[in-house]
């Protein structure tokens, strides 16, 4: 089936008489009829489950559905995005290893590497974007960790090859994929070993819950869920229910975002007051080839800068209908500025190997009519 169609079906109950919409079983605990129901439990054996922070029936068909959109093995679901990233890094890295990760990256998960893993013994060894596939072939990592767009800068890398380089030198590739969710690109068919979102964004789609994934090779994906259990990062059934109502309209969201962000982007590159646009669906774009080829659209995220600092508070500042706003992904226009939002406490020299300039604007295009998103970007650049 196409994606459109699972994420509509996947993870809806079966049978003559089942229900259309998957109930929420909101429960922390469930019964046992006897101490050999409880072993068999313990052995994975019935479909049983004991208490919600390990499984829970709710959360596991919202599972079944992201795995089916990824087209993975299994999925394991977290109470956010940096839930499910910190999870599967504590899972799959020790101390003494190395993780290679690309400069251009979502703060938050730089700072993860730098601030947090690092008192734990595990090396960071960052590359340039372009740099990645070189950086990976020259092995003794365990991990190579990425984004494809990246966070901010909508860069394209080339999943393939650095799943395969990853894959040659002995590390376990896992990229960050939040920009492109399934109907735009399903890296695991490239090859990569686990895909992470922030289903917060595009995947739930409203701007109403927190809710992290991990997708991919199952040996992988139920050792980042073992230790999910320990942590405790897991999502609550009720947010999982939601995020099965969010996938329902998943396909037709999407289409709408990338045909919009498209005709923002066109616009924004025509306006004289606006220096540069970063959007793989441009010409322009320095990997425009390579998301031709890549990606199944381009994406409902546009980053475009207007110069300085100064220039870009004073617009920002001007919006009327566009949100100034973090996350993305929701049904309205959400901007943010990278140095006051995910990008904040970069040294200057973390922000140029990251791409980001002080007057950078993150457009994340909602679902409004773009010839309104337009009238609203073009009084805040006047």
């Amino acid at each position: 089936m196409k994606v459109a169609t699972i994420s509509v079906h996947a993870g809806t109950p079966e049978g003559p008489n089942a229900p259309i919409t998957t109930p929420v079983v909101q429960s922390t605990t469930f019964r046992f009829e006897s101490a050999e129901a409880v072993q068999r439990y313990a052995r994975g054996e019935g479909g049983l489950y004991m208490y919600s922070r390990d499984e829970n029936p709710t959360v596991r068909a919202a599972e079944d559905a992201v795995a089916a959109l990824e087209g993975a093995d299994s999925c394991v679901l977290f109470g956010s995005g940096m839930g499910a990233l910190t999870a599967a890094l504590m899972a799959l890295a020790s101390g003494g290893d190395e993780v290679v990760a690309a400069t251009a990256l979502y703060g938050g998960t730089y700072k993860l590497l730098r601030d947090v893993l690092s008192r734990f013994g595990v090396r960071a060894r960052m590359a340039e974007p372009e740099a990645l596939v070189e950086a990976c072939a020259r092995g003794g990592a365990r991990l190579c960790l990425f984004e494809s767009p990246t966070n901010p800068t909508l860069r394209v890398l080339d999943i393939g090859a650095v799943a395969r380089t990853a894959r040659g030198a002995g590390a376990i590739s896992l990229i960050d994929s939040t920009f492109a969710p399934p109907v735009v690109q399903r890296p695991l068919a490239s090859g990569v070993d686990l895909v992470m979102h922030s289903a917060s964004k595009f995947l739930n789609g409203h701007s109403d819950h927190l809710c992290g994934a991990i997708a991919g090779r199952r040996e992988l994906v139920e050792k980042v869920r073992d230790v999910a259990r320990k942590l405790g990062a897991v999502l609550d059934a009720q947010v999982a229910y939601d995020l099965l109502r969010g996938l329902k309209t998943f396909a037709v969201r999407m289409e709408r975002q990338c045909t919009s962000a498209l005709v923002v982007a066109r616009w924004l590159e025509s306006n004289s007051a606006v220096e540069r646009v970063w959007y793989p669906g441009l010409p322009s774009h320095p990997d425009h080839d390579l998301a031709q080829r890549q990606m199944n659209g381009f994406g409902g995220m546009v980053t475009f800068s207007v110069g300085t600092r100064e220039k870009a508070f004073r617009f920002w500042d001007r919006l009327k209908l566009i949100a100034r706003a973090a996350s993305l992904g929701g049904p309205e226009t959400l901007t943010s500025l990278p140095i006051l939002f995910s990008h904040t406490g970069y040294s200057a020299e973390e922000l140029r190997r990251a791409g980001v300039d002080e007057g950078m604007v993150r457009m994340s295009v909602g679902l409004e009519d773009p010839e309104d998103l337009i009238a609203d970007l073009r009084q805040g650049l006047e």
